[in-house]
């Protein structure tokens, strides 16, 4: 005990100094916007550097239950098939064809391994195993199975950091389905399943349980995308919009792979919103 003692009389200067400059660092990158992403870029790409190495070794212990998702996701993919020619025209296969082919032609989806996330934090961000030289560009939305994850904040060659809904400066432009009311969803709680709808006018026929969906004005994801339900509708005094909490369908915390959206006619449709707000 004498020894321990006399150890840390010896360097209390210098942990004195470590404490005051963890304190520092804390202060910095947490109150700091720029810093901040500089080092949650910066510690995902690491991270996730080593993660995907890690990650190869995990891949051959978890094959039965990877093989099992991708029969699943198969399946789902097959169901959605038949039923698409059990309501076409004359139940014409080729008919189906042309459909699906001009329906892919807008959007072309590119899928990644999530490599490192984070979940808990104020601002949230996940790396994807794929970066510049897979074509991903900043910007670009990103897809889980069951909805919407985020969008590309920065990139490198191989890396891609993401942006998650999850995250205070995140803003995703949604609708009420059916019902056309346009809003934007934000992440204001400490919950991650619960977000806030705002811009919903107050004269708009909603009700709890309707279903939020993508609006499509954005570049970065098309429309219809599901995300979640109303779960509760707040009135704010002296306000001309509704708080809406709306309930997200899915969990962020469990994805472990993702498809980054690539629109096709992204340049063609800023080009017309640069000369509509001219």
């Amino acid at each position: 005990m004498r020894n321990l003692l006399y150890l840390i009389f010896r360097f209390s200067a210098f942990l004195a100094f470590l404490v005051l400059e963890l304190i520092c660092f804390y202060l910095i990158v947490n109150y700091n916007k720029s810093q901040g992403e500089i080092w949650a870029h910066s510690s995902n790409l690491f991270v996730g550097s080593i993660n995907a190495r890690s990650q190869k070794v995990e891949d051959f212990f978890e094959l039965n239950q990877k093989n099992d998702s991708l029969l699943l996701e198969n399946a789902r993919l097959l169901e959605t098939i038949l039923n698409f020619r059990m309501t076409s025209e004359n139940n014409a296969f080729q008919d189906f064809e042309e459909t699906l082919q001009d329906s892919t032609l807008d959007y072309q989806l590119i899928p990644a391994n999530v490599v490192s996330k984070t979940i808990h934090l104020r601002n949230n961000y996940l790396t994807l195993s794929k970066g510049k030289k897979d074509g991903l560009k900043v910007g670009m939305g990103v897809l889980g199975k069951n909805g919407v994850i985020g969008i590309i904040k920065s990139l490198s060659d191989n890396y891609a950091t993401v942006l998650l809904i999850l995250n205070g400066q995140s803003r995703t432009s949604v609708k009420i389905l059916n019902k056309e009311y346009h809003g934007n969803l934000v992440w204001e709680s400490s919950d991650p399943r619960l977000m806030n709808l705002k811009d919903v006018p107050r004269h708009a026929n909603i009700s709890k349980g309707d279903t939020i969906v993508t609006s499509g004005y954005s570049i970065s994801y098309p429309a219809n995308v599901h995300l979640g339900t109303i779960d509760a509708i707040n009135y704010i005094k002296g306000s001309n919009s509704y708080d809406i909490d709306v309930r997200l369908d899915y969990d962020l915390s469990n994805i472990s792979y993702a498809y980054v959206v690539a629109f096709q006619k992204k340049e063609e449709k800023e080009t017309v919103v640069e000369l509509q707000d001219e």
